[in-house]
């Protein structure tokens, strides 16, 4: 299952025991490259659960450019605080 919700240092998390995904609100102000980084890097982790050789193996298979996506995100910061005026 997919899930949304708001996450202070998190782009996304798995539980790869229950096969569940969350995902961090704040992804939908992020480039969609950003989004989809971070949506096949949770459901490999249903495969894989550490970031093991292996885990590396399979987002390359299945997201050729992953460490361009990955250098993007991180460059962004995590939230988006509320302007207040």
């Amino acid at each position: 299952g997919f899930y949304i919700r708001r996450m202070k240092t998190r782009w996304g998390s798995c539980n790869s025991a229950a096969a569940t995904i969350r995902l961090n609100t704040d992804l939908a102000r992020k480039p969609r490259e950003c989004l989809e980084y971070i949506v096949v890097h949770e459901m490999i982790h249903i495969l894989e659960p550490t970031h093991n050789a292996r885990f590396q193996s399979l987002m390359t298979r299945f997201m050729p450019d992953w460490q361009y996506r990955r250098r993007l995100l991180n460059q962004l910061p995590v939230r988006h605080e509320e302007w207040e005026y």
